[in-house]
């Protein structure tokens, strides 16, 4: 193998690690070892404006939106994820029975419609992870996987049509690359097909998809932001967002009860006189499974989550085993039992930020006072302090 064939594999290694290891680490117990590492390039790209929206979130994640087709995306994603592992690793079994067989050409089951279903799989279960775990810069990142895969399947093809001649090139003939019917090859003679030089044209290509990528992530992130359960209240300095979208009585009546608790209102008012100028609070339900990426649970909350960790891993790389739906997951409000996590907002310098920019990429948002309520009998049961950190320390994590 040459040096820039293995630097290019090593290359796909490194993005599908970075996309893929956050999200399956995340629910394994090995998260803090993980962010040891990750976290600090997370913060990195919150700490400059410039950067900021590298590390933010395009679709929903921490909240069940008031749009099915957004829910659906989720869901969605993860079950496109397993799908394509499973056939994946079906094309990679059917490569290595071919050589325990010392056949010369795989043409057969899945090869026998396109050229490289191994990388068609690798490209769908990557867009799975994508929709699940919607970065941006994992969207810019898959972008480039995808380019990457299309010069590796290239340099595959020119060594076959070397070791097999004529056999392989009739392969090539009648059989599509990625697709039935060659649809991205057609898309791109007819984008880029007047560029002489086949290199500038793939690169021209590329940077074309990277910017209608990232404008339309920007759309679903405005889009999503607009299907979110929320409620701004200049006068208390507060953002509200739920994780469900929807409450009965309303987010304004839910933090009325918390504001009437002596042990809360001093709470804030100890923040406002430190100089925080606003805040930003998620409502949820108090066994929200999810709420470690607004607040450091407890020890009591956290061990049966590290007792089902294993299984939750399981879950996830196959969803097709457990009927429970990204809804569900969350939890239900049905009960009344609510939780608040009011959470600090800064700016890249330390600086507060008002409530009204709590939405700001480059604002992060840190949990300060958690606050448990019955909202059935609008009263307030607990009332917490808590530290400035979620379960993963203080990473960049999903206001949505």
């Amino acid at each position: 193998m040459s040096i820039n064939k293995r630097f290019v594999r090593n290359s796909v290694v490194v993005f599908y690690l970075l996309i893929g290891l956050e999200i399956i680490i995340m629910i394994s117990p090995f998260a803090v070892y993980f962010y040891a590492v990750y976290g600090p390039a997370l913060n990195l790209l919150y700490a400059h404006k410039i950067t900021a929206w590298l590390a933010g979130f395009f679709l929903p994640h921490a909240v069940v939106s008031k749009s099915m087709l957004l829910n659906f995306l989720n869901g969605f994603g993860r079950r496109l994820f397993s799908l394509g592992l499973i056939f994946f690793l079906i094309g990679a079994l059917q490569i290595y029975t071919s050589k325990f067989r010392r056949k010369p050409m795989v043409t057969g089951i899945m090869y026998r419609w396109i050229r490289h279903p191994q990388y068609l799989f690798l490209a769908l279960s990557g867009l799975g992870l994508l929709l699940f775990w919607p970065r941006f810069i994992i969207l810019i990142l898959y972008v480039s996987i995808l380019f990457v895969y299309y010069l590796l399947a290239r340099h595959e093809e020119q060594r076959m049509l070397e070791e097999h001649g004529d056999g392989y090139r009739d392969y090539m003939h009648r059989t599509a690359m990625f697709l039935p019917g060659e649809p991205g090859r057609k898309i791109f003679t007819l984008l880029f097909g007047w560029i002489k030089s086949p290199g500038r044209a793939l690169a021209v290509s590329y940077g074309v998809v990277l910017i209608v990528s990232v404008a339309l992530a920007f759309g679903l992130r405005n889009y999503t932001i607009s299907q979110t359960a929320m409620v701004y209240l200049p006068h208390k300095r507060v953002l509200a967002i739920s994780t469900l979208p929807k409450l009965n009585p309303s987010l304004q009546t839910i933090l009325g009860d918390a504001y009437q608790q002596r042990a809360v209102a001093a709470a804030l008012t100890g923040f406002r006189q430190e100089g925080h100028k606003g805040f930003l609070v998620h409502v949820m339900p108090r066994d929200y499974m999810m709420q470690g990426l607004f607040v450091q649970p407890s020890e009591t909350e956290m061990k049966p989550k590290r007792r089902i960790s294993w299984r939750n891993i399981i879950r996830f790389v196959f969803p097709f085993l457990v009927s429970r739906g990204h809804h569900s997951m969350m939890e239900e409000m049905t009960d009344g039992k609510l939780r608040l996590i009011f959470s600090q907002l800064t700016w890249p310098n330390g600086e507060y930020a008002s409530a009204d920019k709590a939405l700001n990429f480059t604002v992060k948002h840190l949990p300060l006072l958690k606050v448990d309520i019955d909202n059935k009998t609008h009263t307030v049961q607990a009332v917490q302090r808590t530290s400035i950190r979620n379960f993963w320390g203080q990473m960049p994590m999903p206001v949505l």
